[in-house]
């Protein structure tokens, strides 16, 4: 039996845009699970999904510390989305190896996901996406692969 890991919180029950701020404050990570499963979150008694998200440390001060000899970063993050009411809880459990940052790559903002979104829900190709996103949002086309 897999042994239970103590998650500390970190954000609960708070909103999806306050949630971004958090995430974006902590080092970079990748998801490594991402499921939905019957909503924890909220009390509501209507039955719905929530997404429940593994998270782990990808950060290059950290990989640098344990090609040196260090152990392995041992943070871990999980996140917990209502997806009908748009909750999000955040939690973490153990330490990163280094508290140095690394710099994060860029990522798209909430708006400009959403305007990708439109755009491919009109069927338009991959490179006319990210060009209008140039003209639109005036950044470069190899800033956001």
């Amino acid at each position: 039996m897999p042994k239970r890991i103590p998650w500390q919180d970190v954000a609960i029950g708070s909103a999806a845009v306050d949630v971004d701020e958090v995430l974006s404050g902590m080092k970079p990570f990748e998801v490594t699970k991402s499921n939905t499963m019957a909503c924890t979150i909220c009390n509501k008694d209507e039955p719905h999904k929530m997404r429940y998200r593994l998270l782990e440390c990808t950060s290059q001060a950290c990989e640098a510390c344990f090609a040196s000899g260090s152990p392995a970063c041992s943070w871990r993050g999980k996140t917990l989305s209502c997806l009908k009411y748009e909750l999000v809880s955040i939690y973490t459990a153990g330490y990163h190896t280094t508290a140095v940052s690394s710099p994060w790559k860029k990522k798209l903002t909430s708006t400009q996901k959403a305007f990708c979104r439109e755009l491919a829900d009109h069927h338009l190709k991959s490179m006319r996406i990210r060009n209008r996103m140039s003209k639109k949002f005036g950044m470069l086309l190899q800033d956001h692969q």
